[in-house]
């Protein structure tokens, strides 16, 4: 059963893939488990992401990679954040419920973010706030199929907006969900791949392009130095 089970789970990624292939806006993969990080631990990953957008009449694709941290904080939350070629972003994760194969978590997080790829070139000071809830479930010791539903509400604007002149700027709300698949290839070291989508809504102008993503990310931890 635990064999099918993955084998739907990895068909499920590949459909994140292709989703990416649909033309949009920049979006990113958040490469997060619903586990928490251990008190007296901290996590470094790298991560590869793939976004989509259009340049002109032609699709285009970019890589973009990600360095992560995630640090223990309590015995059921971390805080953390990644940074990227194209902004930051800062967040916490709280463990809501656990048991002996699945975990629940909600990771709120805030964000900035540059994205000069968009359809029209006007909106790329992007400030992201929301939260995404995880919940993992666990098939065997080595492999964890992790799922997420988020809310993101973003700012986006024209560069004016650092002169305190607003005009052409944007409320989106952006629902979205997740489906992830981690390999632990040691007890410190993890493999990560994640797809997903967002459903992008103009709070003015009504519904905008789904956008797909997808990611990939080697995470390892150490024991915090006294």
């Amino acid at each position: 059963m635990a064999v099918m089970t993955t084998r739907h789970a990895i068909r499920a990624l590949w459909l994140g893939v292709v989703l990416v292939m649909a033309p949009g806006c920049m979006s990113g993969a958040r490469n997060l488990g619903a586990a928490t990080t251990p008190v007296g631990t901290t996590e470094v990953g790298v991560s590869l992401n793939t976004i989509a957008f259009e340049r002109g009449r032609e699709r285009a694709y970019l890589p973009n990679p990600e360095l992560t941290f995630r640090k223990g904080a309590g015995e059921n939350w971390d805080w953390g954040g990644r940074l990227t070629l194209l902004g930051l972003e800062l967040g916490t994760r709280h463990r809501l419920a656990e048991r002996s194969r699945w975990t629940l978590s909600v990771a709120p997080s805030a964000g900035l973010w540059y994205v000069p790829v968009t359809n029209n070139s006007t909106e790329p000071v992007n400030l992201r706030l929301g939260a995404q809830t995880l919940l993992d479930y666990r098939l065997s010791r080595s492999w964890t199929v992790t799922g997420g539903a988020s809310l993101m509400g973003t700012f986006a604007g024209p560069l004016t907006v650092f002169q305190g002149r607003f005009n052409g700027s944007h409320l989106l709300a952006s629902p979205g969900g997740s489906l992830g698949v981690a390999f632990r290839l040691r007890p410190n070291l993890e493999l990560r791949a994640e797809g997903g989508l967002e459903l992008p809504f103009d709070l003015r102008e009504g519904r905008r392009q789904v956008t797909g993503y997808a990611g990939l990310t080697l995470r390892w931890r150490r024991a915090d130095g006294r």
